[in-house]
């Protein structure tokens, strides 16, 4: 290799520098990888920092200070009327990490009253009873006097079945001592819960019971909002082909979370079976796993065989699913652990999609420069929330650290919030870089379409320039042949005439005088081309005065035309001024006149207007049909303008309109 090296000491590299990059650089490479999955790592610490800290919070927040529910609780039966009946047994519920405290009904049926006995004391005021979200909650008694009519509470019959809600203890009711609360549930499936409760001050059951509605109500309403509003803004932007199927995954995962939120959260339209409400829940705890599968392997290679497999996987649980709640209805309860099955099933996938999702989240953070480190910082909150919730209903979990702190609230409905204002900052700032760039390329071709267009009138004025030179020097090329044929004519018949001896002195005279003057106009076209018409009216006023003033008359000008009136050239300038010379010599030698004056002037239609006029006599009817006169007219048209003669017994007038400049 060294051989085939360049010999050029500018351009020439040593095999020794080329052994050390080739050392160095996998060392490099493989440092800044392991760096990179530090900080990966790093990030995932802290994102689940962030997570099991709000939990902590939420899960504080939802409960009045001092909760501490005792380990069981007994319940009896009772009849349609709410009444229990005389010889009714008592059961015994214990309390589990759900949390809840939990029965089948084949001990006590269907509708029971939990027995809830508490002291109170001589100080003791203001008491409020809270009670957790519990499903089918009816009637609530303090002493056998209702304090809750016994009509259906479970106002957000979700999958969630409830909220919690604290009721004022009526110290009227009250006794010194021993007290007893019945709370009178009914069931639709075949366990009998009963949520966690406090009794204590009514301002923490009522600061419980409001931060309860914030976390399972409030929030996850602004949550299906901002999901709704994230998936609708994706639908109308136009994105990039390289984006589309990114987005389209993104918008299935985004409409699944805001339906499962709803279902979880709200009350359904009708009243539904427990099996169908099970139904409904698993399918979309299935489907949300599926699409956020498909939406993490969206951008990945091979991303069409994963969405193939995953999309198999999803109608192989989908058909599961139906069949066992279609067992459910025609078999009864029999059928029903199959539903905690499914719930395992989707723990395990979960569990699966958590340890790859999380990471593929962390390295697309530290990794990828595209900008959506918000919205995959939002999407891996609400994976861990999604696994949380999955694994507390399999699992019954608890916090980290805390084990006499279970959760009660699904965080996946509060982080779907995350999820939608993640999303929707993501595409603020795509559609905030496309608007900079747009600019900045708005400036680049703006920038260039004015050095252009300099760089074009810069062309052009040096193309017109060159034209004009290339014009003047045309003009003055056949100005120079018109000499030669005209003046150099006209000397040389001179010339042969003198030879010849056939010619008077006058005529000599004449002849050369006539070939002055007209030389002089020459020199005097071709010295004024480039300036304005008014400066060669000024030299051809100049040049002429000497003349008449000779001859004993009075030479008179007017000069009315501005300086900004351009001239028409050497050659029409030289024909203008040979008119005006043949004026004033046919003024000077037959008018008899003793002034002569020259004017200039725009008429109202911008025409130029130039006159020569005398106070002679007028004009010889030999001059006004000689050849003279021809030639001046043919001279005017040549320079597109008329002459136009006025001739009488108080002088004459010749007047030549030029058209307007251009």
């Amino acid at each position: 290799m060294a051989a085939n090296l360049p010999r050029d000491p500018g351009v020439m590299i040593s095999t020794a520098s080329l052994s050390a990059k080739a050392d160095t650089a996998p060392e490099s490479g493989t440092l800044a990888m392991w760096v990179d999955r530090a900080k990966a790592g790093l990030v995932l610490l802290a994102v689940a920092a962030l997570f099991w800290g709000a939990l902590y919070i939420g899960e504080n927040a939802v409960r009045p200070a001092g909760m501490s529910p005792p380990p069981s609780l007994q319940y009896v039966p009772v009849d349609h009327q709410g009444q229990i009946a005389a010889n009714a047994g008592r059961f015994e519920a214990t309390y589990f990490n759900d949390p809840i405290y939990r029965s089948t009904i084949e001990e006590g049926g269907s509708r029971v009253a939990f027995q809830i006995p508490f002291s109170v004391g001589k100080n003791d005021s203001d008491l409020a009873f809270f009670l957790g979200a519990t499903p089918g909650l009816q009637e609530i008694k303090l002493n056998g006097s209702v304090i809750q009519p016994n009509i259906p509470l479970d106002t957000l019959r979700g999958a969630s079945d409830g909220t919690a809600l604290y009721y004022m203890l009526p110290s009227t009711l009250l006794r010194d001592g021993a007290n007893e609360i019945q709370v009178l549930v009914e069931t639709q499936s075949t366990i009998l819960a009963l949520a966690p409760f406090h009794i204590g001050p009514a301002v923490e059951a009522a600061r419980a019971a409001a931060n309860v509605d914030l976390i399972t109500s409030t929030i996850p309403i602004i949550a299906i909002s901002f999901l709704i509003f994230a998936t609708l803004l994706c639908m109308v932007t136009n994105w990039p082909s390289d984006d589309r199927q990114r987005i389209r995954s993104l918008m299935l995962l985004m409409g699944i979370w805001a339906a499962r939120t709803y279902f979880i959260t709200f009350q359904t339209p009708f009243e539904l079976p427990f099996l169908l409400t099970s139904f409904l829940y698993y399918l979309l705890e299935v489907s949300v796993i599926v699409a956020f599968a498909r939406h993490l392997f969206s951008g990945e290679t091979h991303s069409a065989k994963w969405f193939k497999w995953l999309n198999w996987l999803w109608l192989a649980l989908l058909v599961y699913l139906i069949a066992i709640t279609a067992a459910g209805f025609a078999w009864g309860p029999a059928l029903r652990p199959w539903f905690k099955g499914l719930a395992i099933w989707n723990a395990a996938m979960l569990f699966i999609l958590a340890v790859v999702g999380l990471g593929l989240l962390a390295w697309g953070i530290v990794v990828r420069r595209d900008g959506r480190w918000l919205e995959r910082l939002a999407l891996m909150i609400s994976l861990l929330a999604l696994f949380i919730d999955t694994g507390d209903g399999s699992f019954d979990l608890a916090l980290p650290f805390v084990a006499n702190l279970p959760l009660t609230f699904y965080a996946a409905a509060p982080a779907g919030l995350l999820l939608g204002l993640g999303v929707v900052a993501s595409i603020a700032r795509e559609a905030s870089e496309a608007r900079r760039t747009v600019v900045q390329s708005n400036e680049i071709l703006a920038a260039k379409l004015t050095e252009q267009n300099a760089e074009l009138a810069r062309s052009y004025d040096a193309q017109k320039q060159m034209l004009q030179r290339q014009v003047m020097l045309e003009e003055r090329q056949r100005i120079v042949r018109d000499m030669h044929d005209g003046i150099g004519g006209q000397l040389l018949g001179l010339m042969m005439q003198v030879r010849s001896g056939g010619v008077e002195k006058k005529q000599v005279e004449e002849g050369l005088q006539s070939s002055i003057a007209d030389l002089r106009l020459i020199v005097d076209s071709m010295d004024t081309a480039d300036e304005n018409l008014a400066e060669t009216l000024r030299s051809f006023e100049h040049r002429v005065r000497a003349q008449v003033e000779a001859a004993g008359m009075v030479f008179e000008a007017h000069h009315g035309l501005d300086e900004s009136t351009p001239g028409p050239g050497p050659r029409p300038t030289l024909q203008i001024l040979r008119i005006l010379q043949e004026a004033v010599t046919n003024a000077m030698r037959h008018s008899c006149a003793t002034a002569i004056s020259l004017s200039s002037s725009h008429d109202a239609d911008g025409q130029i207007q130039i006159s020569i006029a005398d106070n002679g006599k007028g004009l010889p009817t030999k001059i006004k049909g000689g050849r003279g006169l021809t030639s001046m007219r043919s001279r005017a048209e040549a320079v597109r303008g008329t002459l136009n003669i006025i001739s009488g017994a108080e002088g004459t007038t010749l007047k030549l309109s030029l058209p307007r400049p251009e």
